[in-house]
């Protein structure tokens, strides 16, 4: 990818799980590229601008998966991750942070969805750390499994 052509991004995204250790995860779809397979990542989105990483990841929370959260519980970054990728016809550098939080709601929603995330995200679901090790499915981070075994007590 071009540098010229490439945005620079900055997210907070959240790894949510429950009681048994799953993590909720979201399946999108390239609106810019409707024949490429489905793809499964952690909720999350840009920092805006005056935002905090713990902020943005708690307003995204809301917005994607119900749950609201005051940005000072999401505590530490977990993880992180710096990718570059091409989504919905733009090609971005993406540096990512990443928090943890225990919900036990199992009835997340997407109520909250802009337009763009509307067209994007069909679905939710809950994960255990062997069905992400063992799918075929692309998941985002890649590295996720690593993060949930370094969660594990």
């Amino acid at each position: 990818m071009d540098a010229v052509d490439t945005s620079i991004r900055r997210v907070g995204r959240v790894l949510i799980r429950n009681r048994a250790g799953e993590v909720f995860l979201l399946r999108g779809k390239d609106p810019g590229e409707p024949d490429r397979p489905a793809f499964w990542f952690t909720p999350g989105g840009k920092i805006d601008p005056g935002e905090t990483a713990q902020e943005a990841a708690a307003r995204e929370l809301q917005e994607e998966a119900g749950i609201s959260v005051d940005p000072a519980a999401l505590g530490d970054v977990i993880g992180t991750e710096d990718v570059t990728y091409r989504f919905n016809g733009v090609s971005y550098r993406q540096t990512g942070v990443f928090f943890a939080l225990s919900h036990e709601n199992p009835q997340l929603h997407t109520d909250g969805l802009n337009a763009l995330e509307a067209q994007t995200i069909d679905t939710g679901r809950w994960w255990s750390l062997a069905e992400i090790q063992a799918t075929q499915e692309t998941i985002y981070p890649e590295h996720l499994g690593q993060m949930l075994k370094d969660l594990q007590p």
